[in-house]
């Protein structure tokens, strides 16, 4: 594997700050925390759930991965499923769990409001869903399948103009329990939240095309300290680095080294790659990443037609000794993953 030094190079340095999220933050599609001049008095644009959930908790078996991925400016699902992964970590999903009961994309929702119980948020008719927060969880139902509620950790990253151009991003893990099919099901999840400056009017207006490697990994550990190492690696110059474990400050950092070998996709022809194993490192920290499971859109069929896209999921561990996570979650998505552009970088490719 090849070793690749990330360090930011846009003109804007890193500006995120960790600190508690309360109801002021989540009243309003325009909170204070970002409604000034250097956020462009972003307003909320994307509202995204997703959870890697087990079946009983067993954490020996291929998780679940739920995603829900909402346009709160056309008040509509971009979309959102309970997906399959592959068996292999070059496989496409396998599908996707109750397609017909689960909200599909264009669906439309509420306006973001105030429920009664005093939490915000939003819902669908047909098929039916609900998406509800405050300052202490959040809560998401589908149909009459899916449940989950997801417990805040004591860590909310406030991002100012993060990865993608000019968005501030609010990003909340949370440990998470519910129901699915009726049995109970465990794991871990995060709420993020994206507010685009007024001016650029949403989404689509942020939506060119740039790489990025984006990795996500949380666990709980044996002796029960919940961790988070969160990585965002945008080609062209903006990094973004955090580790968390319960007992210690958080570390945030743009400077990161990732080492890791890609390969091509064997159901496309277009060049892109995908990484199995990846150690990323930054203030001191490895963190190793050990893929295992594949996908290719989080819909109904695989979107073999978005490409440089490739998504990774699998365990992983903080340090040089490997060690088990009584329960974690694994989200990577790679973005203009073409090999010419990786081998510019100066990664191998097999």
């Amino acid at each position: 594997m090849t070793k690749v030094e990330f360090i930011n190079h846009k003109d804007q340095p890193l500006y995120a700050t960790i600190k508690d999220v309360n109801n002021k933050d989540l009243a309003t599609k325009r909170p204070e925390v970002f409604d000034n001049d250097y956020d462009g008095h972003s307003i909320l644009s994307l509202a995204d759930i997703i959870a890697m959930v087990f079946p009983n908790g067993d954490v020996t078996q291929k998780p679940m991965l739920y995603i829900r991925h909402t346009d709160m400016i056309k008040n509509q699902y971009r979309f959102g499923d309970i997906v399959e992964l592959g068996d292999t970590y070059l496989d496409v999903q396998k599908g996707v769990y109750h397609e017909e009961e689960i909200a599909q994309a264009g669906t439309k929702i509420s306006e973001y409001h105030e429920f009664e119980d005093g939490m915000y948020g939003f819902e669908s008719k047909e098929p039916f869903s609900q998406l509800k927060f405050n300052e202490d969880y959040f809560t998401a139902k589908e149909g009459n399948v899916f449940s989950i509620k997801g417990e805040g950790w004591p860590k909310t990253i406030f991002e100012h103009q993060s990865m993608y151009n000019h968005v501030a991003t609010i990003i909340r893990p949370a440990t998470v329990s519910g129901v699915y099919e009726g049995k109970p099901i465990f794991g871990l999840g995060e709420h993020d939240r994206l507010f685009i400056p007024t001016e650029i009017n949403g989404f689509d207006g942020i939506t060119n095309n740039f790489g990025y490697v984006y990795m996500n990994m949380m666990g709980i550990r044996e002796d029960g300290r919940r961790e988070q190492a969160l990585i965002s690696l945008e080609f062209s110059g903006k990094i973004f680095a955090y580790y968390y474990i319960d007992g210690e400050e958080p570390i945030l950092t743009d400077h990161v080294t990732m080492e890791a070998e890609w390969e091509h996709l064997p159901y496309v022809n277009d060049g892109t790659c995908v990484f199995k194993d990846a150690i990323f490192r930054f203030c001191g920290k490895e963190f190793h990443f050990e893929g295992k499971w594949g996908c290719k859109g989080f819909t109904p069929k695989p979107r073999v037609e978005k490409h440089g896209q490739s998504q990774i999921f699998g365990t992983w561990y903080e340090g040089k000794i490997p060690y088990r996570h009584r329960v974690y979650l694994t989200f990577g998505e790679n973005m203009e993953a073409y090999d010419v552009k990786l081998k510019e970088l100066g990664f191998d490719v097999k």
